[in-house]
């Protein structure tokens, strides 16, 4: 098997990580999206080797991944061949991470995919293995920055788990108020997907902020896989033919 560069641009960071020979997926390196420059994306040429697989949704980054790696796979929805089938009007428009995670979750009856970053994106793969829909909400640090951007006197927190919801201060407050909305809304947001499908979707969870979901009741078992992106974009790889 040709060894894999898999690349994850996100809004926040970009994440790249490479396949051994057997398959393996070993996370190399992350850099906040902000950052990347076309120097620093030259550097990935040490991978020249690599078959090379992208998903992005930052324009500017896919642009400067187009011109380093010429032959990449860029995952969309206009992507031919992809692995998946869609019962949704215009997949071009949904988010290559989305499709990726949609990808690597399907294949055991229905599955909802919880993406945690910027946005918490909910992803959902009916039984038939289609990517049919879902939602999108704020993730928990624009929630937060929302919150304290609005107002004139409010503190800036670390998100973490809120130990209960009486808030003694006003940073255990905030911690309360975000903290356990943000938790209550994936839920909430879950039941309905499930109501709408019409059927018990397990849960899979993945993203940089996904570990405040975990130990989450009412849902059932919550599947936590942070590489899901880049099982997908592996996935992918292995069905396409080289160019």
């Amino acid at each position: 098997m040709k060894r894999l560069l898999l690349i994850d641009v996100g809004n926040t960071r970009v994440k790249w990580a490479e396949t051994s020979a057997r398959g393996t997926i070993r996370v190399r390196g992350n850099l906040a999206t902000n950052k990347v420059s076309a120097g620093r994306i030259a550097l990935a040429k040490r991978f020249a080797r690599h078959r090379v697989v992208v998903s992005s949704v930052v324009p500017k980054v896919t642009q400067m991944l187009r011109r380093t790696f010429p032959g990449a796979i860029f995952v969309g929805g206009a992507l031919r061949g992809l692995p998946l089938a869609f019962a949704y009007p215009n997949p071009a428009e949904i988010g290559s991470d989305r499709i990726a995670a949609a990808i690597a979750a399907k294949g055991r009856g229905a599955a909802i995919v919880v993406s945690c970053g910027t946005a918490t994106a909910f992803s959902v793969v009916d039984k038939r293995g289609r990517f049919c829909g879902g939602a999108i909400a704020p993730g928990v640090d624009a929630q937060l920055q929302a919150l304290v951007g609005a107002t004139a006197q409010l503190p800036t927190i670390t998100p973490r788990p809120a130990k209960r919801a009486l808030g003694k201060s006003t940073r255990e407050a905030i911690r309360a108020g975000v903290m356990i909305g943000y938790q209550g809304g994936v839920q909430k947001i879950v039941q309905q997907l499930r109501k709408d499908l019409g059927s018990p979707a397990r849960v899979i969870v993945t993203g940089g902020s996904a570990e405040h979901l975990r130990g989450m009741r009412g849902l059932g078992h919550i599947e936590l896989r942070p590489l899901l992106v880049f099982e997908g974009l592996r996935i992918i790889a292995g069905t396409l033919p080289e160019a």
